[in-house]
């Protein structure tokens, strides 16, 4: 059957090429209905309570995570012209269509004459540099607004910027940064823009850029790789064509069935011309082979070719898949779509591998025979060492990987948000800027519930005692995170009393409260809900690991239980569900690692059938694993996503070369070969191709390496890293073990 459907697309090569030309040309309409979504929430957990209750408290008080700060540093922070200009700056932001509210050194002027700046555009009004100065101070100082707007040192000023709800996607955010920028950048001073949107739409716009940065130097590390092995422009080519083609099929079908480009999915197309090239290079490694053995008949070798190939390539290219299908596991959408495309793609290469690559050698009458050599001196020595020193080769590894393994127990899955940013990149130093001067970026939300269904019912947040538990929860936030910044109804009480003159003793009062209910702009009225049973404290914090803020929850809890049986508190925002997902993504990606491994052991064993085999295998493949995990504890790196998604992908990859090794090896014992003999035709004949297509993924992945963007940039690393080690055990270990163990001679 295989041999009759194989020998059709070699005597028609030409039907079968244009065949596969017309149904890429078929997917390829379908390209135009891709659509982009990088919202964060793809990442959330949909099974989670934290998740349900994030955003039950979007539905109260809006979005949270849609704040800008905007930071100037003025040559003279006292200058007339200076203010003229920022003035000006806070009336045209807040004419853009898309901003909420505004908070600048201005704001606190309309309610409190002592903030009054004066007369700045009236150049015959004095101008006073003290009189600004104490002013400028009295801003300073102001509960609600100052450490916000002014530094402590008054040398930087800030701008809070609130974008509207439905300006939350990546174009109208990136229109609307643009937009301030201009605004800003006319003005005198320097400026430093940051907050969670500017995070997302630069992190957008890494991903963006990074499939149209690393797509040429892939194709011309592949083309300079290729071009060297084969010299052959047909054998160059014709992979080429076959990851371009399953990237265009995949596209295609995605645009099909309406599944988007996310946060997640962005890089798949990059992926795919990584892993998806292997399965052509084998099938012309081993055509090449074959003619060097008989010339007379190309038809021929190509189709002893693709009868030996095709099982080999079918079951490597579903090892690889198995590690992308394990990610399925988790309960986070877009991770499951990753895994589910990026299996398909490994599928789709090899069904245009075995229908391309063989028509297209056939139809261009690309018959040059010989061997490849590029390795030949490597491999050699490789073949004659290995079965004089079989326990060397053994005992090193083991005693490397027993070594990391005792380093694994160290290892750390803590990680925070700004984890995703290297220390020298422009956008972590302007967070940590931010954060020096203005509190942190990260939205965190501590909600005062009131319980219905106790004493609570007849009662509201709004009556005067309930406010010094809000006050309790506030001051606890400060001390414990000391560079935030916090707004609740009682910084603005706090500042209603300063502004009257009273002294902190002086208990609230119906009278101050509605006073703040009459006076202050929507986004202050939204700290308390319109049931007005919750109040609301919203905070700008610097970065936390999450047992930092774990640490931080379960104060607030302890705090919670001196409150009466009526008040509940509950911590929410983007922070707390962001580190909790990442937490439950690490545990879940590692599981996945678990399911992988399992998934092709059972193929493995349907394989090989022999324990000693599968056991040489299983070995040789977990001790890269065990390596790259103790290599990340020694240099003190945490688990995080990219890093813990790695394992089971870059299994799933690494298992091929061990399977291509263990399926030629037995064919060799087959033909009556002893073991020794078998290693070392296996090594000769098997290797070079292992060693290609090996190449081609590290070099491939380490193009990751050029990306701003952290996980990225992680991924590449260790992907290179484990199928490089991957491949050394392939090429050391595994023959060292097929020659020790016993009973692996069939």
């Amino acid at each position: 059957m295989i041999e009759k459907f194989f020998r059709i697309i070699i005597t028609n090569p030409r039907g079968t090429f244009l065949s596969v030309i017309g149904l890429t040309v078929m997917w390829a309409l379908f390209l135009p209905n891709l659509s982009i979504d990088f919202s964060i929430e793809h990442l959330f957990s949909q099974n989670d309570p934290a998740v349900e209750r994030y955003f039950s408290f979007r539905d109260e008080f809006g979005r949270e995570d849609n704040v800008i700060t905007i930071i100037y540093e003025p040559i003279d922070p006292i200058d007339r012209g200076l203010f003229k200009e920022l003035e000006k700056l806070t009336y045209d932001i807040e004419d853009i269509n898309g901003v909420a509210s505004v908070v600048s050194v201005f704001s606190l002027s309309d309610i409190d004459t002592k903030a009054w700046l004066g007369d700045i555009y009236n150049d015959d009004q004095a101008w006073n540099r003290d009189t600004i100065l104490t002013k400028l101070k009295y801003i300073q100082s102001d509960p609600s607004i100052g450490s916000r707007v002014l530094s402590n040192d008054l040398r930087f000023g800030a701008f809070m910027l609130t974008l509207s709800d439905d300006a939350n996607n990546h174009q109208d955010r990136s229109a609307l940064l643009k937009k301030i920028k201009k605004l800003a950048l006319d003005t005198s001073p320097s400026w430093t823009f940051s907050g969670v949107s500017v995070l997302r739409t630069e992190y957008v716009r890494y991903m963006l850029r990074d499939n149209f940065l690393f797509l040429p130097p892939i194709a011309i590390i592949l083309i300079s790789i290729l071009g060297y092995v084969f010299r052959n422009w047909v054998f160059v080519g014709l992979p080429l064509l076959t990851v371009l083609i399953t990237v265009i099929w995949l596209l295609g079908i995605m645009g099909l069935f309406g599944l988007e480009i996310n946060i997640m999915t962005y890089i798949v197309p990059t992926l795919l011309f990584i892993i998806g090239i292997s399965d052509a290079i084998h099938i012309q490694a081993r055509f090449r082979e074959n003619l060097a053995r008989d010339s007379s008949n190309p038809c021929e070798s190509m189709l002893l070719t693709m009868v030996q190939m095709s099982k080999v390539i079918f079951l490597t290219s579903l090892t690889t898949s198995i590690g992308f299908v394990a990610l399925m596991t988790t309960s986070i959408n877009i991770v499951q779509e990753f895994g589910l495309e990026i299996a398909l793609g490994v599928m789709i290469a090899w069904l245009v591998s075995i229908l391309l690559v063989p028509s297209g050698i056939m139809l261009f009458e690309s018959f040059e025979k010989g061997k490849d050599n590029t390795f030949s001196p490597l491999l050699n020595w490789l073949s004659n060492v290995i079965p004089r020193h079989p326990w060397a080769f053994i005992i090193i590894p083991l005693i490397i990987s027993f070594t990391s393994i005792y380093k694994i127990k160290d290892l750390s899955t803590d990680a925070s948000l700004m984890d995703d940013l290297r220390p020298q990149n422009k956008l972590y130093h302007d967070l940590k800027m931010t954060e020096k001067y203005f509190g942190g970026v990260l939205p965190f939300e501590v909600l005062l519930r009131l319980d219905q269904k106790n004493e609570g019912k007849n009662k509201t947040v709004l009556d005067p005692d309930i406010f010094p538990f809000l006050e309790d929860v506030e001051d606890l936030l400060k001390e414990e995170l000391m560079e935030s910044r916090f707004f609740s109804m009682s910084t603005l009480l706090r500042s209603i009393k300063r502004m009257r003159g009273d002294e902190d003793s002086v208990s609230y009062n119906s009278e101050m409260i509605n006073q703040i209910l009459g006076g202050r702009s929507k986004q202050q009225l939204q700290l308390v809900n319109s049931d007005q049973n919750t109040l609301r404290i919203t905070g700008l914090i610097e970065n936390k690991t999450s047992s930092e803020m774990e640490s931080i929850y379960t104060k607030l809890d302890s705090l919670s239980k001196s409150f009466p049986p009526y008040l509940e508190i509950e911590c929410t925002g983007t922070t707390v569900v962001a580190l909790r997902t990442n937490d439950y993504l690490v545990q879940s990606l590692v599981n996945s690692l678990g399911i992988a491994l399992l998934f092709i052991s059972i193929v493995m064993a349907f394989m090989f059938r022999k324990k000693s085999i599968l056991f040489a295998s299983l070995v040789t493949n977990l001790i890269p694993i065990f390596t790259v995990l103790g290599v990340l504890s020694w240099l003190g790196v945490s688990i995080r996503p990219p890093t813990a998604m790695t394992f089971s992908v870059a299994l799933g990859i690494a298992v091929d070369d061990s399977l291509h090794f263990l399926l030629r090896y037995r064919k060799e014992l087959k033909q009556g070969m002893t073991r020794v003999e078998a290693i070392r035709a296996t090594i000769m004949n098997t290797g070079s191709a292992l060693m290609i297509t090996t190449t081609i993924l590290v070099s491939g992945f380490s193009v990751l390496l050029l990306s701003a963007f952290l996980p990225t940039y992680q991924f590449g690393l260790l992907s290179a890293g484990m199928i490089g080690t991957a491949l050394l055990c392939d090429l050391t270990l595994l023959p060292a073990l097929c020659l020790v163990l016993p009973n692996n001679n069939t």
